[in-house]
């Protein structure tokens, strides 16, 4: 009778842990629903943002000007002492990201385009001080003709940072393509490059074929790069880039790997040739995902944690063409299926997750950054 007595007590006890585990997985499978608040309004271009520590969040508009919103009382002030920015075509005031020990060192990195003395891509480090951008260094400069810049900032788990930048002038994929930029290993533009926070060049960067040595250039092929993301539990570098007619791609960054163009695309040329029916060519890494029509790829971002409930882990892309935010359902480095979480506000620029959980969106025409707030 008496181990009867802790019998039932132990099924009691392990009854009551299962149902607190199904009401657990319950919760974590539900799935949000979504309340939009404006956070920043009546601006132009809203190309890079991101969040202090502190929770200030510090945006740009592509024109050159540069904001820093305070979490404390709500203002918005603009900062002064940016250097000279030519915001021509698809140039401009381009990503800002903060530096992942930013409590320490204070840094924030942004990429812009610049003409003076000559055209050129830049990726520089700045402090602020009484909302005045100062300590200015310029770390990588890519010159050339300019056109597709690119242009997204992310830091790795190891804190290394890697900087997409476009091809420059869009001619064409195929045999017809004469800009061939983005496979000259000799050329800085259509590639990703790797680079110590300083600067300097990590001693782990492959050697693509065709140079002698190392340098900043980490991966080749790549035509249009708008988004970086960090993947929060593999730490691998996810990339987004435009396609031309069609074939938006999501890639994932491998060391010395070639993506295929001007090769190799899935969209047509903007005069409708065939560029190529796919990716099998040896030695170049396909992409693992992809888009016809396109949807304009830009900045994308992985949820991460709790705060969408079973929303965590998915890839978030921003669609220019498509005016739209598209959620993808990743599972084992594939996408399985996406759906819309956004439309009908305007071209989607860029997508970052706060620190607070939630996904912050900047949409044009006007300018906004959207705060997506689970009810």
């Amino acid at each position: 009778m008496k181990y009867s007595k802790y019998l039932l007590v132990l099924i009691l006890i392990t009854l009551v842990h299962s149902c607190k585990k199904e009401e657990s997985t319950a919760i974590s499978l539900e799935i949000p629903a979504i309340e939009i608040e404006k956070v920043v309004d009546k601006y132009e271009i809203i190309w890079g943002m991101d969040f202090l520590p502190n929770g200030d969040l510090i945006f740009g508009e592509k024109r050159g000007k540069m904001y820093l919103k305070t979490d404390q009382n709500n203002t918005i002030t603009e900062l002064s002492g940016l250097p000279s920015i030519d915001a021509g075509g698809q140039g401009g005031l381009l990503d800002i990201k903060t530096h992942p020990n930013y409590v320490k060192n204070g840094w924030i990195y942004m990429s812009y385009t610049s003409s003076t003395p000559y055209y050129a891509l830049k990726l520089s480090r700045f402090k602020i001080n009484n909302n005045k951008i100062e300590n200015l260094q310029n770390i990588f400069t890519a010159t050339g003709p300019g056109g597709h810049n690119g242009s997204r900032i992310v830091f790795d788990k190891s804190g290394l940072i890697y900087l997409s930048i476009g091809e420059g002038p869009s001619t064409g994929g195929g045999p017809t393509g004469i800009n061939k930029n983005a496979s000259d290993p000799s050329s800085p533009w259509g590639k990703i490059h790797r680079l110590n926070d300083d600067g300097s060049i990590p001693n782990t960067n492959p050697i693509l074929p065709g140079n002698a040595s190392r340098n900043s250039m980490y991966t080749l092929g790549h035509r249009n790069p708008q988004g970086l993301a960090l993947h929060p539990s593999t730490g691998e570098i996810w990339e987004s880039e435009h396609g031309p007619l069609g074939g938006d791609e999501i890639n994932i960054i491998k060391a010395g790997q070639d993506y295929g163009w001007p090769a190799l695309s899935l969209g047509k040329n903007y005069d409708g040739s065939i560029i190529s029916k796919n990716h099998d060519s040896s030695g170049i890494s396909k992409p693992i995902y992809s888009w016809i029509p396109s949807i304009g790829t830009c900045g994308i971002a992985f949820i991460n944690g709790n705060y969408y409930r079973s929303w965590s882990g998915s890839l978030i892309v921003a669609g220019l063409a498509s005016q739209k935010l598209h959620r993808c359902i990743v599972e084992n480095n594939t996408i399985k299926s996406e759906e819309i979480i956004l439309k009908d506000l305007g071209r989607v620029r860029n997508v970052i997750q706060g620190i607070d959980g939630a996904l912050y969106v900047s949409v044009e025409v006007p300018g906004r950054i959207l705060k997506m707030k689970v009810k």
